[in-house]
């Protein structure tokens, strides 16, 4: 049924039945075919702050999933928070705290999201967070994001399997990005699956860890040496963060799984307390927004980023030249 519904969607705005609403400044989407886990938030990140280093005033829009709250909420000014993660999302709240300096909104339509912001503060390009499946909005680059390790899994849609359309929409998308992806042959593998046109770009990223954040933001070099430690998480794919605390030499003595996009109640706290047995405990960035006020012990986030392994002069190429294209129309 699924399926169905996203290939007849599809048709309707392609044939302008459904039409698509367009923002008066340039859209970058990043999204996937499957369910949670393809690295959409550090990919998110990378290109918000490689944006911003160009010089342009970016914002990111996002649906906020799981959500506390309903229609447009500014999540961060650019000049600090505006509304916790319960009423944004841990998604948007991490890209907020993330992103100093970037305008962060979530709302059910991402079209008044983004007239929201520009009606408080004018932007250069609007980076669109999971926005493959938003047809509603029109974009000017559409990424997708294919993770190396999983691939579409046994290509079929929700219920049946882990997507949330057909894998021949992969041609719809401007450029692919395989995640996780370390060695050409991997990229090449994916690639072969994927209905995906030729002269596209498509790149390969990995993602690399970075520094131990914790929840005031100050952050602290990971020990060069490793150390024994306690975690837990409650992202789509958990035993993913436990393989890259050990990839980042950490020997992981406790690891306690949650269910994804779990919010933290103090009995889980303590059961964590309890079970690190006085071991440092670390969390992901998206588990540490999820956490109330009071922990009754020290807690620190592995802050995760993307390095890309091929692809990018075109990736970045495509990006520059239609913000370029939609600026001049």
């Amino acid at each position: 049924m699924i399926g169905l519904y996203a290939r007849a969607r599809r048709m309707l705005h392609r044939s302008g039945v459904f039409r698509a609403k367009r923002l008066p400044r340039p859209v970058i989407s990043v999204g996937n075919l499957s369910v949670g886990g393809s690295g959409k938030t550090p990919h998110v990140l990378f290109l918000a702050k490689w944006l911003a280093g160009l010089g342009l005033r970016v914002a990111v829009l996002s649906r906020g999933y799981r959500r506390k709250s309903r229609g447009v909420v500014w999540v961060s000014d650019g000049e600090g928070a505006q509304a916790s993660a319960g009423e944004a999302g841990d998604e948007p709240a991490l890209l907020a705290a993330s992103l100093p300096g970037t305008a962060v909104i979530v709302g059910e339509s991402r079209y008044e999201a983004g007239m929201e912001c520009l009606r408080k503060r004018d932007a250069d390009v609007f980076v669109l967070d999971d926005g493959f499946s938003h047809l509603s909005l029109e974009r000017d680059v559409d990424i997708l994001l294919v993770d190396g390790t999983m691939g579409l899994g046994n290509g079929r849609t929700l219920p049946f399997g882990p997507l949330r359309e057909p894998p021949g929409h992969a041609r719809f998308a401007d450029a692919l990005v395989v995640t996780r992806c370390d060695s050409p042959d991997l990229k090449e593998r994916v690639l072969s699956g994927l209905p995906f046109p030729a002269d596209r770009p498509a790149a390969a990223s990995r993602m690399v860890p970075g520094a131990l954040v914790g929840r005031d933001g100050a952050e602290v070099p990971v020990p060069v040496e490793g150390e024994d430690v306690a975690a837990f998480s409650g992202i789509a794919r958990n035993e993913r963060f436990e393989e890259t605390l050990k990839t980042a030499g950490f020997r992981v003595k406790v690891f306690l799984r949650f269910g994804d996009h779990h919010w933290y109640t103090p009995r889980d706290l303590e059961r964590i307390r309890a079970e690190a047995g006085g071991l440092p405990v670390l969390t992901t960035e998206k588990d540490l927004v999820r956490i109330p006020g009071q922990v009754p012990f020290p807690v620190r986030a592995l802050r995760i980023g993307v390095e890309f392994v091929s692809g990018w002069e075109d990736l970045s190429r495509l990006v520059l030249d239609r913000i370029g294209r939609s600026r001049t129309e």
